[in-house]
């Protein structure tokens, strides 16, 4: 089972269709500020910061979201991220979505991500420092859930 690496979110009116439901799309909306966060928390850098310093671009090359339950505006979930190497070019975020406090599994689902240079969109291997954060990310997660906001990894 994927140690998952929290963050915490409320659900507003502006996120429902007309069902009064989340709107399918904004699941993938989340997904990435749960990705965002990682970087944030984990090493205490903003993703744009990386792309920008390292000259390199993460496109989505495959996703999936499978929907287990409706989300309602006023509720809280909490999504979390697992991440993986797939290889020095590419990795892969599973995500799962679950109500707060109950822990009722809403969705859940994947995005796989490549790695281009910035100015050709070739591929090319991660930065170390991103193959860093997505190894160290299960000791983010248990740093998390004990409270823990040390960064030894980094």
């Amino acid at each position: 089972m994927p140690q998952f690496f929290w963050i915490l979110k409320k659900v507003h009116w502006s996120d429902t269709d007309a069902a009064g439901i989340v709107w399918f799309p904004n699941f993938f909306g989340w997904f990435e500020d749960a990705e965002e966060e990682i970087y944030v928390s984990a090493i205490g850098r903003t993703r744009q910061s990386l792309l920008d310093e390292h000259a390199f671009a993460m496109p989505r090359v495959d996703a999936t979201a499978k929907y287990r339950a409706p989300v309602r505006a006023g509720e809280l979930i909490r999504i979390g991220i697992a991440s993986t190497l797939e290889n020095p070019r590419r990795l892969r975020h599973d995500f799962e979505m679950r109500t707060e406090p109950a822990g009722v599994l809403l969705a859940e689902g994947f995005v796989r991500v490549a790695c281009v240079d910035a100015a050709t969109f070739r591929p090319r291997d991660l930065p170390d420092v991103v193959q860093q954060l997505v190894t160290a990310l299960p000791l983010a997660a248990d740093r998390q859930q004990a409270g823990t906001t040390e960064r030894p990894w980094v």
